[in-house]
C-alpha cells in the first residue's frame, strides 16, 4: 500500500493524557505551602527548643513527599502520553501513584494507631501549649491546602480534543485501522470533569487526614489539659487513625480497580449495549468496557446480527462521548440455517 494512502488509516496514539489540568497547578501550590510551613516549623522548633514544633515540621516533609508523588505522576503522564510502548496511553500512571499514596496513608494510620495503643497503656506528660499550637498550625495549613485542591471538585475543562472513535471508511480487512474524528465537549464528560482523578484524590486525602488528626489533637489535648485525663489524647488519635485507614482502603480499591481493568459502571455498560442493539436485531454477546485513565474509556465489543451493518455502522451508534477512545467492534453474521452460529469470518474494526 502506498505510504500516503496508509496515512489515511493511521490512528493517533492518544487518550487525552496530554492535557495540563487546573488541579495539577493546585497540587503545586499545596506543595509550596507545605514546604514553607515545614521550614518555618523546623526553624521555630530549633530556635525555641520545642520538640513538638520540630517533630511536626519533619512530619510535613513526609506530607510533601506524598504530594510530590502526585505532581510527578502528572508530569510523567503528559511526557509519555504518546509513547507507543503504552498500549492504552499513560493515564494509569496517576492511578499507580494514587495506589502508592493509599499504601502510604494506610501505613501512617497504622503507625499512629500503634503509638496511640502504646500510650494508652503508658501515658506520658503532654506539653499542652506546644501541642495545641502545633495542631492549630497544622489545621490551618491543611484547611488551606484542601481549599486549594478544590475539596473534590475540578472545574477545569480537561476533556481534551482530538478524541478518535476510529470510524473506518469502506476498508474491508479485519485490521483495527481507523481515522480519528474530533468531538466537541459533551454532557457526559462535562459531568465527569467535576471529579478529581485518583491521583488528585490521593493528595486531597493526605491533606484531610492531617486535618483530621489536628482536629482530634486540639480537642483531646484541651480535654486532657482541663481534666488531667492523659488517655484522651491517644484515644482520639486511635479513632482518627481508624478513619484514615478507612479512607486509604477506599482509595486503594479505587486505584486498583483501574489498574486491574475493572469493568465500567453498569449504567455506562447498559448505555453501550442499548446503543449497539438499537436496531432490534443485533445482540451484544461480549462487551469489555474499562478505564484507561481519568475521563478516558475504551471498549471491545462483539455483536451478532442478521443484517449487513459493519463495524463503522456500529461505531456510529455509540453514545457521542468525548471520553470514549478507540472502540473496537467485532461483527458476527448469523448463518441462514437458523443455528445461530456466527459465520466463519467475522469483521473486526
Amino acid at each position: 500500500m502506498h505510504s500516503r494512502a496508509a496515512e489515511h488509516w493511521q490512528k493517533t496514539h492518544g487518550f487525552g493524557q496530554t492535557i495540563r489540568r487546573p488541579v495539577e497547578r493546585r497540587v503545586h501550590a499545596v506543595i509550596a505551602l507545605t514546604l514553607v510551613t515545614m521550614v518555618a516549623e523546623v526553624v521555630a522548633g530549633w530556635l525555641t527548643g520545642s520538640m513538638a514544633l520540630l517533630a511536626d515540621g519533619l512530619h510535613m516533609g513526609t506530607h510533601a513527599f506524598a504530594l510530590g508523588l502526585a505532581a510527578l505522576a502528572y508530569m510523567v503522564t503528559r511526557a509519555r502520553a504518546h509513547d507507543p510502548r503504552f498500549s492504552f496511553g499513560s493515564g494509569k500512571i496517576g492511578d499507580l501513584a494514587g495506589f502508592a499514596s493509599a499504601l502510604l496513608l494506610g501505613l501512617s494510620a497504622l503507625a499512629i494507631a500503634g503509638e496511640a495503643v502504646a500510650r494508652l497503656f503508658d501515658p506520658r506528660p503532654i506539653a499542652y501549649g506546644d501541642a495545641i499550637l502545633v495542631a492549630v498550625i497544622g489545621l490551618l495549613v491543611n484547611l488551606a491546602s484542601a481549599a486549594l485542591l478544590g475539596l473534590g471538585h475540578d472545574h477545569g475543562h480537561d476533556h481534551g480534543h482530538g478524541h478518535g472513535h476510529d470510524h473506518r471508511h469502506g476498508h474491508d480487512h479485519g485490521d483495527d485501522h481507523g481515522h480519528g474524528h474530533d468531538h466537541a465537549h459533551d454532557d457526559h464528560s462535562q459531568g465527569q470533569s467535576q471529579k478529581l482523578d485518583t491521583n488528585a484524590r490521593a493528595a486531597l486525602l493526605h491533606v484531610l487526614a492531617d486535618a483530621l488528626t489536628s482536629i482530634a489533637a486540639i480537642g483531646a489535648v484541651a480535654l486532657a489539659w482541663a481534666t488531667g485525663w492523659l488517655w484522651a489524647d491517644p484515644l482520639a488519635a486511635l479513632l482518627a487513625s481508624a478513619v484514615i485507614l478507612k479512607w486509604s482502603i477506599s482509595l486503594g480499591r479505587s486505584a486498583a480497580g483501574v489498574l486491574l481493568d475493572r469493568q465500567a459502571p453498569e449504567a455506562m455498560r447498559q448505555d453501550i449495549v442499548a446503543a449497539l442493539s438499537s436496531d432490534g436485531d443485533t445482540q451484544v454477546v461480549d462487551l469489555h468496557l474499562w478505564s484507561v485513565g481519568h475521563n478516558a474509556w475504551t471498549l471491545v465489543a462483539s455483536v451478532v446480527t442478521h443484517g449487513d451493518d459493519g463495524p463503522d455502522d456500529y461505531r456510529a451508534r455509540l453514545p457521542k462521548r468525548s471520553d470514549l477512545y478507540h472502540p473496537v467492534i467485532e461483527v458476527n453474521r448469523c448463518t441462514g440455517d437458523g443455528s445461530g452460529h456466527p459465520a466463519a469470518d467475522p469483521h473486526r474494526a
